[in-house]
């Protein structure tokens, strides 16, 4: 299922030749600031007007591009050469210029850094008004109209084949958590650079350290994610803890599912298909109309001497499965290959779930599609968390005779096999 290659290597550039001489992925970063003027929201009409702020917002983007047409970047960390640092200042400046570079949201690209096409993650991080700056325009201009803004812009560059573009919401964080170091009084260069210097580790690594330490239990983890279950930690150091928590996150539906409702919430009202899941402002899973008592035990994984257990912990042979592609090859040091596999497996389970939505709307009427929906949970791998699923989706589940064909298909799975819902 695993569609991801092994990174292969090219001819360095200059700033490249000792990484790729030590054996290592090539890999840079830099930070940059500015002072830009913004726009004031006044700029795209009052709250109530929707239609008027709708209409607006192209020409309010289009007026913060053309007001930012001079400006000059200030680096303030980054272990690239100068030669290529001058590269990388003038992709980014380009990308400014034209006004497609928005705050907050991370975007992944290439770009030519010497004689060498890498793959360039940047960011662009908004700190507010500037009030030295402020003050010395006021004079001259309408404070209802611009404010100056101080930005910091980001960037994180590796091989085209490490996909960045997997690993955006790690680098999101990383980002993020420069401006608390850029909000202090005094703004200590070398703090800055410190936190940045192992920005590939943070951001990747911790996947190979899971699959590694882990081996074939790992299928445990993902059982758990994909549940949403808890699994409590004991005696691992806190570095291994935090990259658990981050292997469990990247195995969890919750961003697929929340693309999936966002995509629903933009359709017509005339959509056959209702949402997958409902979503909260926080991210978080709505309160559940039947909370299945299977996710309710509490599980355990210890660390003693150099090895490990789980205790009160399941697995289905799908996360079995999903385990030993991790594992194919050899391959536990490429995290660009496992967090590949990990999405390909999750876009499988959407699949899956959707395949199963249709086929117990079908079951309501129809005693066949309600035998066909029972196969499909039996022989998919993945029942009790598709299972799961679909009780935590209000919208599918709001019915009752929808309510009473889940409650059959749980009854006929627990009699005539337990162990394919083995949560």
């Amino acid at each position: 299922m695993a569609t991801a290659t092994k990174p292969t290597s090219g001819e360095p550039s200059k700033t490249e030749e000792k990484a790729q001489n030590d054996g290592e992925l090539k890999k840079y970063f830099a930070m940059y600031t500015y002072h830009a003027n913004r726009p004031t929201n006044q700029e795209l009409g009052p709250d109530g007007d929707k239609d008027a702020r709708k209409a607006s917002v192209p020409d309010f983007l289009q007026r913060e591009a053309t007001s930012n047409r001079d400006f000059s970047l200030s680096v303030i960390a980054t272990d690239l050469t100068a030669e290529d640092e001058t590269d990388l200042r003038e992709f980014i400046a380009r990308r400014l210029s034209r006004g497609t570079v928005y705050g907050g949201v991370g975007n992944v690209n290439t770009v030519d850094i010497g004689s060498r096409v890498m793959a360039c993650y940047y960011c662009l991080l908004r700190q507010g008004a500037h009030p030295d700056i402020e003050r010395e325009l006021e004079s001259t201009m309408d404070p209802n109209s611009f404010y100056t803004s101080q930005e910091c812009v980001m960037c994180f560059l590796s091989s085209p084949t490490s996909a960045l573009e997997l690993f955006r919401p790690e680098l999101d964080l990383i980002s993020e958590g420069v401006l608390p170091l850029m909000e202090q009084k005094s703004a200590d260069p070398a703090q800055i650079q410190t936190h940045l210097e192992n920005w590939y580790e943070k951001a990747t690594q911790y996947v190979c350290r899971c699959v590694s330490t882990l081996r074939e239990d790992v299928a445990y983890l993902i059982n758990a994610a994909l549940l949403e279950i808890h699994i409590e930690i004991v005696g691992a150091e806190q570095s291994f803890k935090t990259d658990i928590e981050k292997f469990m996150k990247a195995c969890s539906l919750s961003d697929l599912l929340q693309q999936s409702c966002d995509a629903a919430s933009q359709a017509t009202s005339g959509a056959s298909d209702p949402i997958l899941i409902d979503i909260d402002e926080a991210g978080n899973a709505q309160a559940n109309i039947r909370s299945p008592s299977r996710a309710a035990h509490r599980s355990r994984l210890v660390f003693e001497n150099d090895l490990h257990r789980f205790e009160n912990a399941e697995k289905s042979w799908f996360c079995e499965e999903w385990s030993k592609t991790l594992l194919k090859g050899g391959d536990t040091l490429n995290p660009a290959f496992l967090r590949q596999v990990i999405e390909d497996y999750k876009l499988h389970t959407i699949q899956d779930l959707n395949t199963l939505k249709r086929l117990i709307r079908q079951a309501e009427t129809d005693h066949y599609a309600l035998y066909r929906a029972y196969a499909f949970l039996r022989d998919c791998g993945c029942g009790a968390i598709l299972l799961r699923h679909i009780w935590k989706d209000e919208n599918t589940v709001s019915a009752k005779d929808t309510q009473n064909v889940l409650n059959v298909l749980e009854e006929f799975i627990s009699e005539t096999d337990s162990s394919t819902l083995a949560a």
